[in-house]
């Protein structure tokens, strides 16, 4: 399915593929080390650098009517999120937002709507998030939809709570699934902006990391959501498109973590080498198993709509090794670092935190687990 491919061809000369990420790389390095302390502990949320990366084409890459590149490629994508989640994987996090957002109006046979926000989004001028958490735990059987809509004239009314949806801020937009009131089978996907009449977004938690993510609880009392706001309606085999690509773009949340990790392990053998080399697991088994995992991840991103059910399991497998990775990555990093990296505020505080993040953002370690046993068992 060719969607999204408006005004590719405007894009001359193309930028080359190394460029783009270089770039990117850059920008996260010269503008993220100073905020990232404020972004994890006081909730700056990055606007002007994530602006500045959508510049670069940070968001942009795997969209066919925005990427700077010869032609859309997902996984630079992931790899242009790893580079900024080397420095700070709350900004990483939101640029996943972003990309999706971007991803699900690439999808979309409602042109118009792509034509309105996809190059907005896929710039940086405008923020969006994804409130795909609760419908990807629906459709998984884990829990019920939380959005429940009225049809309308010209639309729908909605009401009911997204508990948390980030990348979001007055204005922003997000994607999420409803579900029709008189009728469970139907359910509809569709683009909303908060602060439009109905929808409002309240910050009601305080989380143990990515408190600059933008993240909020959206509630929507008796929203319009328009017709021409529609995604897809019936929402029909929608989300199973984009359910591949915007999973293996998560994964460069973890990759830029992994990344991270070695970089510590590696400064903590500067001064510890002689003792650090003494634990099981170091910087060249996480190098190998970094580059084996990204091997893979790059060769499944090249056909990022392909659903055949071996696509799908290697899919999540490439995504739950991630979280797992990550999770591995971070504890050797605390134990070479030893009683400094268990200080406050340390950078290995930080990248323990974000590691938990990765294995519990949806679809989560257990959340994978159980979908990989479902198949395995039809």
């Amino acid at each position: 399915m060719q969607t999204g491919l408006a005004h590719a061809e405007a894009h001359a000369p193309a930028m080359d593929r190394t460029a783009l990420l270089a770039g990117i790389s850059v920008r996260a390095r010269a503008d993220l080390p100073s905020l990232v302390e404020s972004i994890d502990q006081d909730g700056l949320y990055p606007r002007q650098t994530m602006r500045a990366l959508g510049q670069d084409g940070l968001f942009s890459a795997h969209l066919a009517g925005a990427t700077m590149l010869a032609r859309p490629d997902l996984g630079a994508a992931i790899q242009a999120m790893a580079a900024v989640g080397a420095e700070c994987m709350s900004t990483a996090f939101c640029t996943w937002c972003q990309d999706a957002s971007g991803w699900y109006l690439e999808h979309t046979a409602n042109t118009a709507l792509r034509a309105r926000l996809q190059p907005e989004i896929a710039s940086g001028a405008v923020m969006a998030g994804t409130g795909m958490s609760n419908p990807l735990k629906t459709f998984s059987g884990i829990e019920g939809f939380k959005l429940k809509a009225k049809r309308a004239d010209g639309g729908y009314v909605v009401s009911g709570v997204l508990p948390w949806v980030s990348n979001l801020g007055d204005g922003h937009w997000f994607g999420t699934v409803m579900q029709d009131a008189d009728d469970d089978a139907h359910q509809f996907f569709a683009m909303v902006q908060c602060g439009q009449p109905g929808v409002e977004i309240r910050q009601n938690a305080r989380f143990i990391a990515l408190e600059g993510t933008g993240t909020y609880s959206v509630l929507f009392r008796r929203a319009f959501i328009a017709d021409d706001m529609m995604l897809a309606d019936p929402v029909s085999d929608m989300v199973k498109r984009i359910k591949p690509g915007l999973i293996l773009l998560q994964t460069g949340m973890g990759l830029g973590v992994i990344e991270a990790c070695i970089g510590l392990m590696a400064e903590s053998n500067r001064t510890h080498g002689h003792v650090n080399q003494y634990l099981e697991k170091g910087v060249s088994y996480f190098e190998d198993a970094r580059d084996l995992l990204q091997s893979e991840i790059l060769h499944l991103a090249a056909t990022p709509t392909e659903t055949a059910p071996e696509q799908m399991r290697a899919v999540l497998t490439a995504r739950l090794r991630t979280s797992e990775l990550a999770l591995d990555a971070a504890q050797a990093a605390l134990l070479h670092a030893g009683s400094r990296g268990y200080l406050h505020g340390s950078p290995v505080n930080r990248r323990l935190r974000e590691s938990y993040f990765v294995a519990i953002i949806t679809p989560s370690i257990r959340h994978l687990r159980k979908e990989l046993a479902v198949m395995g068992r039809n």
